[in-house]
């Protein structure tokens, strides 16, 4: 992410505003959750017979010396053995089917606050951090998830059940457990701090791995180019040493926890263990109520174990919860927000724009009227605004100071979305993803056929060097199109755009990777649609404008129209008039 956005360490233990991101996840859930709680809870008093029945091995069969009773005896424990099992696998299904529901609904909340991001907000994103939290903290979250509705939860319910029951067993001996409590919460309090901190530092330590791994597989041949291989590898493997070493110290303080929580619980049962003893040898208490109290004992410090192993796994949720909540929270959303679909005809009106990035202003004065199947181009020279305004025609923007009209209406009222659907752009960088080249141009069109999409490539000049290649429109591009050479690219990233039904396109730069000759063959072709789009060409070069019927130049922030378009192969020529 971007600098803005790295976090420092929160000193709670837990962040409420976070947690209740999540619980929002859950739902209309929750009274589900309650219910299944409570069955382990029941599930927990099944331990009720047993206790019976061990207190009456040990009271009855075992003194009368009754070998049948016995039998009788472990075939009952073994049932509700059997009948325990089943119950706790019927909930572990619903604990499953819940907690994974609601991870997909989280990672979908995320999916759609990236799509909701201003184009500025994207830009700022350092997105190889922003993936590794997505991806890693999403699964972290989704092992927190079943930590608690799996065990944690039904261990409260069931250590609650246990407690009632040894109320009835022996209330003094449980007065003697419950004594050490305060211990077992300051030893959570002390070492959970130290868990939070290492857990922090390395899942910071993680997502560094993870953006020097992407960054390696991304830009290989820039590191080879650069002769560069070895410091690249001495720097990542510092950062594989700062993994491993926070690593280690994570597993350690882990392993501190659960042992300091270990003797404590364990102490207790040695508290149980001499006052109980103690109490039977004065006969006070039978052999077998004793037994009965330290079974029922065993397990409820089983629970309680199960409660204080869950702490760091539930730290390091948290720490994913805070970071997810805050991708999600601090981001700037995108500027249109309209709800209005026109069927579009290919006007739009740009008045009285003012814009800049930041404090530095790029546009000041820019009027411009696209009409239906006009012709138009803009000249400006290298940074200029002439991306900016096509920036704004796309809605990425809001301009700080006039509007964007289309068909007549605000942008402000319209749905961006559906009217980019009548928008094409071939962009100076085009983006290509690991596909086919028939992948590549069909991408953003559902209803694309082959016999489209090679109707597009033939507009675009594609179809001369596809129809070449031995797997044609099945040829791999490789990742951002590496296989393909500048000029291929740019014709395929123009294919893509005429595959949908436009009513408007524009061209940014078009000449960067296309010879004049091509240039001046794709805008006969674009010219000679029966359905013509609206056309835009943004570019520095002037020979690219031989075809435009009106002439734009952008300098100083201020566009003016007006100059001589220079003749050329199907150009309209002559003044535009200023």
């Amino acid at each position: 992410m971007s600098a803005e956005a790295v976090r420092q360490p929160d000193k709670r233990l837990l962040d409420p505003k976070a947690w209740r991101y999540l619980v929002d996840f859950y739902r209309g859930r929750l009274r589900i959750l309650l219910f299944y709680g409570l069955v382990a809870a029941a599930q927990s008093l099944l331990v009720l017979p047993v206790l019976y029945l061990i207190r009456y091995a040990f009271d009855k069969a075992i003194p009368e010396g009754d070998v049948w009773k016995l039998v009788y005896v472990g075939i009952g424990i073994f049932t509700i053995r059997l009948l325990n099992s089943g119950v706790a696998l019927w909930l572990r299904d619903r604990h499953i089917k819940l907690i994974k529901e609601a991870v997909q609904h989280l990672r979908e909340d995320i999916l759609s606050k990236l799509y909701a991001f201003s184009r500025a907000h994207y830009t700022r994103l350092d997105r190889t951090t922003t993936h590794a939290q997505i991806v890693q903290d999403t699964e972290r979250l989704d092992n927190m998830s079943n930590e608690v509705v799996s065990k944690l939860i039904p261990a409260i319910f069931a250590t609650l059940a246990l407690i009632v029951v040894l109320v009835f067993l022996n209330w003094f001996l449980l007065v003697l457990m419950i004594s050490l409590a305060p211990i077992l919460f300051l030893t959570i309090r002390l070492t959970g701090k130290y868990v939070k901190r290492r857990v922090f530092v390395f899942q910071r330590a993680f997502e560094a791995f993870s953006k020097g791994m992407l960054f390696v597989l991304q830009h290989m041949d820039l590191t080879r180019v650069q002769s560069y291989e070895e410091e690249e590898i001495i720097r990542r493997k510092a950062e594989l040493h700062h993994l491993r070493r926070t690593s280690e110290k994570m597993a350690f303080i882990y392993a501190v926890h659960g042992q300091i929580q270990s003797t404590v619980v364990g102490l207790c049962g040695l508290i149980i263990l001499v006052v109980g003893g103690a109490a039977v040898a004065r006969g006070s208490m039978t052999l077998g109520e004793f037994l009965s109290f330290w079974v029922a004992a065993g397990l409820l410090n089983g629970r309680v174990n199960t409660i204080t192993n869950s702490i760091p796994l539930l730290i390091s949720g948290n720490e994913s919860i805070i970071t997810l909540h805050r991708l999600g929270d601090t981001g700037e959303t995108r500027p249109y927000y309209g709800t209005k679909r026109i069927p579009f005809t290919g006007r739009i009106d740009l008045e009285g724009i003012r814009f800049g990035y930041d404090k530095t202003p790029i546009l000041s004065g820019v009027d411009l009227k696209i009409r239906e199947k006009s012709n138009i181009a803009i000249l400006g020279a290298n940074g200029a605004g002439k991306s900016t305004i096509l920036l704004l025609l796309l809605g990425f923007y809001r301009p700080h100071a006039g509007q964007l009209l289309a068909d007549g209406i605000p942008y402000d009222n319209l749905d961006m979305v559906e009217l980019r659907r009548h928008i094409g752009v071939v962009m100076q960088h085009p983006t290509f993803f690991s596909g086919t080249i028939g992948e590549n141009i069909s991408y953003g069109c559902s209803d694309a056929t082959l016999e489209k999409i090679r109707r597009a490539a033939h507009i675009a000049l594609a179809d001369e060097f596809i129809e070449k290649l031995p797997d044609g429109y099945d040829t791999p591009v490789g990742e951002e199109g590496v296989l393909l050479s500048g000029g291929e690219v740019q014709r395929i990233a123009i294919a893509r755009a005429l595959l949908r039904r436009l009513k408007l396109l524009i061209l940014d730069e078009p000449t960067n990777h296309l010879e004049l000759s091509a240039i001046n063959r794709l805008m006969k072709n674009l010219l000679e649609l029966d359905e013509r789009p609206a056309l835009v060409t943004i570019s520095h070069d002037p020979d690219v404008f031989a075809h435009a019927t009106e002439l734009y130049h952008l300098e100083n922030g201020i566009l003016r129209r007006g100059g001589p378009v220079p003749a050329g192969p199907g150009g309209a020529g002559g003044p535009t008039g200023g």
